[in-house]
């Protein structure tokens, strides 16, 4: 039998944003590779500006992977290394996550 592809989303084409929100609260405050601790107030305010209205009640696998792309279009575009430094945190913990 394979392995899903993504475990967090299993074998569903998208998630609810109020699934997302619990995901996140329930997530690990800290993963074995990442260097920050994210309260759960800090994870679910994560969720709502990270995918705001333009992502709509559903967030598909796709959409997911958009986002961690996007942060790293950001991540290189940015001057200040302390932005750089926790942008990269938050794309390591939505990697860490999606691997949940």
């Amino acid at each position: 039998m394979e392995k899903p592809k993504n475990n967090f989303f299993g074998e569903k084409k998208y998630i609810s944003r109020l699934e997302l929100r619990q995901k996140l609260r329930k997530a690990p405050s800290k993963f074995p590779s990442s260097s920050r601790r994210y309260t759960k107030q800090e994870r679910v305010k994560m969720e709502k500006e990270m995918f705001g209205n333009r992502y709509g009640k559903y967030i598909t696998p796709r959409e997911y992977k958009d986002k961690i792309k996007r942060l790293e279009k950001e991540r290189y575009n940015t001057r200040k290394i302390s932005e750089r430094i926790e942008i990269n945190k938050k794309i390591k913990f939505l990697e860490n996550l999606k691997e949940l």
